[in-house]
């Protein structure tokens, strides 16, 4: 089978690197009182404007990066799944004009993929619309940590999980599969497998 994966806060730990960056940045600038915690959108942290947010990221993005790792058991699992001959394709957001500049985002991403030893079979950086790679692409299974992109994705009929985190714990959708972990991930992905036999 196709895997399509979501990186940031599906496989790693990005949410908690980066609102460590945002409180830095907020008392930087202004310090703003903290509005909402359980998002990962951060201008709803502080209330930031679109400009503010923007300055955020470009300030402190790629020293964030750094710091991500892996959530437990990523290589191992996805590993596993390679060897079983399922195809691991990464599908994200991260682009150029956050990482500065031109193929930075795939350069940097991939240099993450070879430090923490993560296989894979393809990266695909600025994707936007997810439901539509997945659908041109022939996604089999998508796992992504947004309730909104979960939401359009699941419309297809692809086999769609969510990587459950603190800002969308309270997710619930019969046709969505909630993960904590990568052993459940593996799991629910053999189960899929089992079905489609």
């Amino acid at each position: 089978m196709r895997i399509g994966l979501d990186i940031d806060d599906t496989i790693s730990n990005t949410h908690f690197v980066l609102m460590k960056y945002a409180i830095k940045y907020n008392l930087e600038h202004g310090n703003k009182p903290m509005i909402k915690y359980n998002t990962n959108d951060f201008s709803e942290v502080f209330g930031w404007s679109y400009d503010e947010t923007n300055k955020f990221f470009r300030t402190y993005y790629l020293e964030a990066l750094k710091e991500i790792e892996p959530k437990f058991n990523v290589k191992e699992v996805l590993t596993k799944l390679r060897e079983e001959g399922h195809q691991i394709i990464f599908i994200t957001v991260r682009n150029d004009r956050e990482c500065g500049g031109i193929n930075e985002a795939y350069r940097i991403t991939t240099e993450w993929f070879n430090k923490y030893g993560i296989p894979y079979d393809e990266l695909n950086v600025d994707i936007h619309d997810k439901k539509a790679f997945c659908l041109e692409n022939n996604i089999d299974v998508f796992v992504d940590d947004s309730i909104k992109t979960i939401n359009n994705v699941k419309t297809t009929g692809i086999n769609t999980l969510i990587a459950i985190n603190c800002f969308n714990q309270d997710f619930y959708d019969e046709n969505v599969t909630n993960i904590y972990n990568m052993d459940e991930f593996y799991d629910k992905v053999k189960m899929i497998e089992k079905i489609n036999d």
